[in-house]
């Protein structure tokens, strides 16, 4: 079996020992850690199977590490982080993150990982009620831009409405007989017609056409 390759940057060194500690139960998981994101960046450039990062970190944050690291769609970002501000948790979600759960949930951190790396996302409950309540705000059919669902292809739209239904690439493909890959270009091309850029500002989107 192929190691899953994690990074992770964190500069709490009591933490990086425990949070490295639980990823060790899986010896197919390769680790490589730095305690700041100059590091990180000042390594020799490697793609990983996922990004563990928090977002306090010294000198360059948690944030910007995510916005230049998700420059590449095909990414994949886990945030583990103390901070509770709507500021730095929808910052890091609208920059890419697949998943934002707090320190103290590690207990399931190896399910997490897995549907992350399956094109799942995952939030902590606190986040998510976060998340819903900034979806309840009155919205438009359109957005200030005039793009509407009608910018979709039917499959397109039958994606969408999967992918508010919780269904990940995987799951879309078997469904439809096709290919994750193929699946992956379509949900490409839908944040492309949506105007957006991440799985978040997809969902409200989702969520001005009435999808749910």
């Amino acid at each position: 079996m192929k190691p899953i390759t994690i990074g992770i940057i964190e500069d709490n060194l009591d933490f990086l020992s425990s949070l490295c500690g639980v990823l060790k139960e899986n010896p197919n998981l390769n680790l490589t850690t730095w305690n700041s994101a100059e590091e990180f960046w000042a390594d020799e450039p490697k793609e990983w199977d996922l990004l563990i990062l928090d977002i306090g970190l010294p000198g360059m944050s948690g944030i910007d590490v995510l916005k230049t690291y998700h420059t590449a769609e095909s990414r994949k970002s886990l945030v583990i982080s103390s901070l509770q501000t709507d500021d730095a948790i929808f910052s890091a979600l609208r920059n890419g993150a697949s998943g934002y759960i707090w320190k103290s949930e590690l207990d399931s951190l190896h399910d997490t990982i897995q549907t992350l790396l399956d094109g799942g996302s995952v939030i902590s409950p606190s986040i998510a009620a976060k998340v819903l309540l900034s979806f309840r705000k009155p919205q438009t059919n359109l957005d200030p831009l005039g793009v509407g669902v009608e910018v979709l292809t039917p499959r397109e739209r039958q994606i969408l409405e999967l992918i508010v239904e919780g269904d990940n690439p995987q799951q879309i493909a078997s469904l439809f007989g096709t290919t994750v890959g193929t699946v992956r270009q379509q949900i490409k091309a839908i944040y492309k017609k949506l105007q957006v850029n991440t799985r978040v500002q997809m969902l409200k989107k989702a969520r001005q056409f009435g999808i749910f």
